[in-house]
């Protein structure tokens, strides 16, 4: 099947699928609304471990490579020629040793037998603003069945992994209270603390109080714990904190790259009738919060801009206040006006750039509006709720991935294969990669002396994975992809168009009009790759919004499922 695109009559063919994988971003991800900017070489041997600023292993466990195919005993479940575990998935992780040898308990969580690991469920009673995002949109909230999908994603790669003699055991504990409380998240990281796991998936994220008790604990905290603090944090939090996407640094060097290659020096051609002829003229619109948080991430922007030669005639820094959201475009928009800015540079939640272009029109402006580090702003169905007369002049970087339905999409496709049967909650897309897979494969190369840096530094030795138009690219450590030590779990970035004359199904299976589309068929750049000639911005020809099959170079091997 082709990938869904504007067809001759002006409308894109929706796809088949009413469910995606994508839209768990709405129901997990929702939670967080702070700014995520949401994986170099000496470790690829096998055998060395990661050479991060606080972070290794004196004798690292070692895992299959070229050079050492023939030295070790790679266990069943190893693709000899691939070298890889034998399971159908883009991120599956090198052989590792096998073992029967297990010390018994290595460390807080972790027994001869078992690995406790407390998985943190958000209260959806307590969550408004993720309660109003998903009524009636198909999302599958109910926690119960959310359960049934983690356990059966740890039982299977259990089944191909190594764990050393060892069970991962699942233990869930509902928020109690919203992802702002910070009295709750300090209660509920001691909460979880007493009942002493190994480790923690996800947590109370819009206050920096649950990364630090987590990190307090000793608790490694998986997925959607720190995806807003600052890269220092991360690294001095190591080996605690194990976030899934580019750290808001990595987020914003990327942003960068793309202003620098592609718009700098030129006109806004993309923008409205007010400025399309007129030398580009930058200002950025950027989130923080009020301790910070993304100050850091904010001038790293700034200064690579200014590095390459790009002068911020407007400079309006912005907190996410519901309340005042209206009152606060006013301030930005008409500062951003007068500077004579053709171009907005916007890093942000995805619930201000509705006030933001309402805004605009409002004012007569109708300037560019280049998407930078982001949460959601990068998904249609966000992009439907802003001002369509100015956001059909918006363009920028995409970090999570080309959009699949659910055919093509590999969460789902194994969690088949795994079990023989459909998810029973459609929150699989963000169960799965950020969460259960980093930590299995972190377990599967620490090797049987399991601590919280044996799982670090087996994650920082990967070779990347990835990199597809579907499938970002994630890699950890060192290996030559970014000019420092990689703190992030992701790398890589597509660039998106927003047409608002295609129609089709958002990520939550509504049609509507209006859908980014992925330049250069979902081809997505790591740093230093970003092209410089022309990528087809606002071209439907070569441009891509769903993928109904697994794209050329995104399939994954194939293999027998396990038996029954």
């Amino acid at each position: 099947m082709e990938p869904t695109r504007q067809g001759g009559d002006g409308q894109a063919r929706p796809s088949a699928a009413r469910r995606y994988g994508p839209l768990a971003a709405i129901v997990a991800v929702i939670v967080v609304i702070v700014l995520v900017v949401v994986i170099a070489g000496g470790g690829d041997d096998g055998n060395k471990a990661s050479n991060g600023p606080t972070v290794s292993t004196t004798d690292a466990w070692p895992f299959r490579t070229e050079a050492n195919a023939a030295d070790e005993d790679w266990g069943p479940n190893c693709d000899e020629d691939r070298g890889t575990v034998a399971i159908p998935w883009t991120y599956a992780p090198p052989c590792a040793k096998a073992s029967d040898r297990n010390p018994g308990a290595t460390t807080q969580g972790v027994t001869g037998d078992t690995i406790k690991v407390v998985v943190y469920q958000s209260d959806p009673a307590k969550n408004p603003l993720q309660a109003a995002t998903v009524r009636g949109s198909g999302a599958e909230v109910d926690p119960s069945t959310a359960r049934t999908v983690y356990e059966n994603y740890a039982k299977g790669f259990e089944q191909y992994f190594n764990t050393y003699g060892r069970k991962v055991q699942l233990v869930f504990f509902t928020g109690s209270g919203g992802p702002m409380d910070e009295v709750a998240a300090r209660a509920d990281a001691k909460a979880i603390a007493d009942m002493k796991p190994f480790a923690v998936l996800n947590g109370a994220n819009q206050t920096p109080v649950w990364a630090e008790e987590v990190v307090a604990e000793k608790m490694v905290c998986i997925g959607n714990c720190s995806l807003a603090v600052p890269q220092q944090t991360v690294e001095d939090s190591a080996p605690y904190l194990v976030g899934s996407g580019p750290t808001p640094e990595q987020a914003a060097q990327l942003t960068a790259e793309f202003v620098l290659n592609q718009l700098e020096g030129k006109q806004a051609e993309y923008g409205g009738d007010d400025v399309k002829t007129k030398d580009r003229v930058f200002g950025v619109a950027h989130y923080n919060t009020v301790d910070n948080q993304q100050g850091p991430a904010y001038e790293v922007l700034r200064d690579a801009l200014t590095e390459g030669g790009v002068d911020i005639a407007a400079d309006q820094e912005f907190q996410l206040d519901l309340a005042r959201g209206q009152e606060i475009a006013r301030t930005v928009i008409a500062k951003m006006k007068s500077a004579g800015v053709t171009t907005i540079i916007f890093t942000g939640d995805p619930l201000t750039p509705a006030n933001l272009t309402r805004e605009a029109t409002a004012q007569n402006y109708f300037p560019e509006w280049v998407i930078g580090p982001n949460v959601l702003v990068d998904i249609s169905l966000f992009g439907r709720t802003y001002d369509q007369e100015q956001w059909q002049h918006a363009f920028g970087v995409n970090l999570s991935g080309g959009r699949t339905n659910e055919d093509a999409n590999q969460s789902r496709a194994l969690y088949q294969w795994f079990t023989g049967r459909t998810p029973e909650n459609n929150t699989y897309g963000v169960i799965l990669p950020p969460d259960v897979g980093p930590l299995m494969i972190g377990i599967h190369l620490a090797g049987p002396d399991l601590t919280p840096e044996s799982f670090l530094a087996g994650l920082q030795r990967i070779p990347p994975r990835g990199g597809n138009a579907v499938n970002p690219q994630t890699s950890r450590g060192e290996h030559d992809v970014w000019p420092e030590f990689d703190w992030g779990g992701s790398d890589d970035a597509a660039i998106i168009w927003w047409n608002p004359d295609v129609s089709g199904e958002d990520e939550v299976g509504k049609v509507g009009e209006g859908l980014y589309q992925f330049t250069n068929m979902g081809k997505r750049y790591t740093p230093g790759t970003f092209p410089k000639g022309d990528i087809g911005l606002f071209e439907a020809d070569g441009s891509v919004t769903i993928w109904t099959e697994t794209p050329p170079g995104a399939r994954p091997p194939s293999y027998p499922p396990p038996a029954k």
